[in-house]
């Protein structure tokens, strides 16, 4: 289960709407009764500052999540900052098909090229079958570059 967890930081790509919605959920859950705490205790300043630390790997947790649903929307991980975006990482709709992030989470148009990408795509494939690397590392079972 720790694996599992760990391989949800680590990994790279796209996450569906519902995987975000489910995220913000989790982290709204574990954060609201620490600022409860924060709110309604009279703490010192070293009691607010081990309440913040022990909100940062959420935040953390979130802002890794809503990079990712950037990426499916075929959007650097920045744009979260931008006020109001997240509205559109809520409500807006996956890219069709692969993008330079990685293949749709919902396996809708995998198969095909996205036309944002071609250029990405194009780059990949050139790049396989030409790649000297390749061919030793992988001995031309997987590529067609004979």
């Amino acid at each position: 289960m720790i694996n599992r967890i760990l391989n949800q930081f680590s990994r790279r790509g796209r996450i569906t709407r519902s995987h975000y919605i489910i995220s913000l959920i989790i982290f709204y859950a574990l954060t609201y009764p620490l600022t409860l705490i924060e709110k309604h205790y009279e703490l010192s300043e070293d009691g607010k500052g081990i309440v913040g630390l022990c909100m940062f790997p959420f935040l953390f947790f979130i802002l890794l999540k809503g990079a990712r649903r950037c990426h499916d929307r075929g959007n650097s991980g920045l744009y979260q900052f931008i006020p109001g975006y997240f509205f559109f990482m809520m409500l807006g709709d996956s890219d069709y098909g692969v993008n330079k992030y990685g293949p749709n989470p919902k396996g809708k148009g995998n198969d095909t090229f996205n036309t944002t990408t071609d250029d990405f795509q194009n780059a990949l494939i050139s790049n396989m079958k030409h790649n000297p690397q390749h061919c030793r590392r992988w001995g031309c079972q997987r590529c067609s570059c004979k």
